[in-house]
């Protein structure tokens, strides 16, 4: 695929479950290691994790999520998307009070496709460590990224 694959399959997250589940084969295994999300084969159960991202209720809690491109690298078969993502209004997060802590955090995917452009394998990092110290868990700690600027992309 492409850069302006990677920026629609990130607006999706904002649109709806469905919209996202909809690029993703019949066929493919999902895997986030960070939230212990291990071979999801199962569109209803990646559409059920997928649903938080797509909140458009600034008063649930839930959090307004926000994410951007910062690089893709790739061809039609695999690609490795580099993002950051940050949540605005959100007062819990993996167990955690949120509540008017600012946090980001940045991460990459790697997609797999198949010959009709969707994903058959995904795999997602991300820096939990840096979410854990902007909110004041004792004991966390930054992992050494570059800065936050667009500059750095």
């Amino acid at each position: 695929m492409n850069y302006a694959f990677a920026v629609k399959w990130l607006k999706a997250f904002r649109d709806s479950s469905e919209a996202i589940c909809a690029m993703y084969a019949d066929d493919f295994v999902f895997e986030d290691p960070i939230l212990d999300q291990y071979q999801i084969r199962d569109k209803g159960d990646l559409g059920r994790i997928f649903t938080l991202y797509a909140n458009k209720d600034r008063t649930n809690g839930l959090g307004v999520h926000n994410f951007r491109i910062r690089g893709y690298i790739g061809d039609h078969k695999s690609g490795l998307i580099r993002w950051e993502w940050s949540p605005e209004d959100c007062t819990n997060f993996i167990g955690f009070d949120v509540e008017d802590k600012p946090f980001f955090a940045q991460g990459h995917t790697f997609h797999q496709y198949d010959d009709d452009g969707r994903i058959v394998r995904e795999s997602s990092w991300w820096d939990s460590g840096s979410i854990l110290a902007d909110v004041g868990v004792p004991g966390a700690s930054k992992v050494a990224f570059a800065a936050k600027t667009p500059a750095n992309v």
